[in-house]
């Protein structure tokens, strides 16, 4: 899960969104607002408007998000393995998607974006996600299967995670099934290897870490939109799902 690029310009209009109009009309006129926006496009230089996630950790995003923009799913099912999915919803498209796939037989906890668009401001990063039920359940389970998306439209499957036994065989076992995986090494930026990673904060500490492409995503669907997904599955979707699936039963 790459950290979402939110340019800064979207994060000052999503701070002046929840600014008091009381406050904010002894400051500047809306014409000044306007004025101070197009100098700001118009002048930053491009590398310099692009940052890293827009809330460092939930409680930030609580305080200023609508709570019917994010929804919270939890299933427990007393197995020892929980499919996690903290950027569902329209954060990143289609890992919800495949969590409830997986969590037939298995807990899980999804965090999804809701909105019909924007969703990336929903974005935390996996080493400063601390929502508290998802902390509760990482820390209730002996493993992790966390799943992640990043933009590339490119079909891949990157593979990582501490329990690089289990994942180096997933990685087998897709590869044998026609499916575009790959092993991360430990020092990719995508390995999920951290133990402030939310993934890792199991009883063991083991985790596998799927991170998807935007091309594999939207592969695996007729219509890759939130509202579409969940009834455009197509059999690339259940082919995928059920090498994991299988994978689960035969090491857990």
């Amino acid at each position: 899960m790459k950290p979402a690029k939110v340019s800064l310009l979207r994060r000052l209009l999503h701070s002046l969104k929840h600014v008091d109009c009381n406050i904010a009309k002894h400051f500047l006129t809306t014409l000044k607002i306007v004025k101070f926006l197009f100098v700001f496009m118009v002048f930053t230089p491009i590398s310099s408007i692009y940052a890293e996630d827009v809330y460092q950790n939930f409680e930030e995003l609580r305080n200023i998000e609508d709570p019917s923009d994010y929804g919270i799913v939890t299933k427990e099912t007393g197995s020892p393995v929980l499919i996690l999915a903290i950027h569902g919803g329209g954060i990143e498209g289609g890992t919800s998607e495949i969590a409830r796939e997986l969590s037939k037989e298995y807990s899980m906890y999804l965090f999804e974006g809701l909105q019909s668009s924007g969703n990336a401001v929903l974005h935390i990063t996996s080493t400063q996600f601390d929502e508290p039920q998802a902390l509760k359940m990482t820390g209730s389970h002996e493993y992790v299967i966390s799943l992640h998306g990043y933009a590339d439209k490119d079909q891949q499957i990157e593979v990582g995670g501490t329990d690089r036994v289990r994942a180096a065989d997933l990685v087998e076992k897709l590869q044998h099934a026609g499916l575009p995986a790959i092993l991360l090494s430990t020092d990719h930026p995508h390995a999920g290897v951290s133990p402030n990673n939310i993934a890792n904060q199991s009883k063991t500490g083991l985790s596998i870490q799927l991170e998807m492409s935007t091309g594999f995503r939207r592969s695996l669907f007729g219509v890759f939109s939130l509202k579409s997904r969940s009834v455009t599955q197509n059999e690339r979707f259940y082919d995928f799902t059920e090498v994991i699936s299988r994978f689960l039963k035969s090491n857990y």
